[in-house]
């Protein structure tokens, strides 16, 4: 990236204590992080934390708070350079029913509903659509691995034919067509996948 684009970081505010000295009490909204021309604030760091603290089932206490804030540092700034590249390609599709799966797995694992969900972030005061939004970047960001390196993404049939072998045993040729499906997805995901860790990188 450009240099006008590289990450701002006050290491002096990455590394001090940014501790909320009332769980839930109003705190100054200052910038923590410039990316490119995002800016990522206090407010968001908070946000961020007690979200991860909530869909981990893990107790809102200031020791927690404080052993996640720069995992959830991290984390913005990641979502915020993902961003930057979706915007700059133009990307604006994904795939609504991950999105929908994630968040009902999501609401399981909590042993609540899509609505049960809504509550529990507005009882935490959490802002539940930017949770909502930063797995939508995800999901863009997934859009726009595929679109650019689709065509790099071609699998090696002789290999998944050679593990196919190995454990076809009695099965019928509709079950090994199955595990052949399977084995290819899968040799294509870690092929997307390091494509992805590579333009990020990049």
């Amino acid at each position: 990236m450009k240099k006008n684009n590289l990450i701002i970081i006050s290491l002096f505010l990455l590394m001090s204590n940014f501790v909320f000295t009332n769980l839930y009490s109003k705190i100054s909204n200052i910038i923590v992080v410039k990316v490119g021309g995002s800016l990522i604030t206090s407010l968001d760091v908070k946000n961020e934390i007690l979200t991860n603290l909530v869909i981990n089932k893990q107790e809102i206490t200031q020791e927690n708070i404080n052993n996640n804030k720069n995992f959830a540092i991290k984390n913005l700034i990641n979502k915020s350079i993902k961003m930057n590249e979706i915007n700059r390609f133009e990307i604006k599709d994904y795939n609504s029913a991950d999105l929908k799966n994630y968040l009902e797995n999501i609401s399981k694992n909590l042993n609540t509903n899509s609505g049960g969900l809504r509550k529990i972030f507005e009882q935490n005061e959490i802002n539940y659509e930017i949770f909502v939004g930063h797995y939508k970047t995800e999901l863009l960001w997934n859009t726009l691995i595929f679109e650019l390196y689709k065509n790099s993404t071609n699998i090696n049939i002789i290999e998944v034919d050679t593990e196919v072998e190995k454990i076809k045993g009695n099965k019928s040729e509709e079950e090994l067509k199955k595990i052949r499906e399977k084995i290819s997805n899968i040799k294509r995901e870690e092929k997307l996948n390091l494509f992805s860790r590579s333009h990020f990188s990049n």
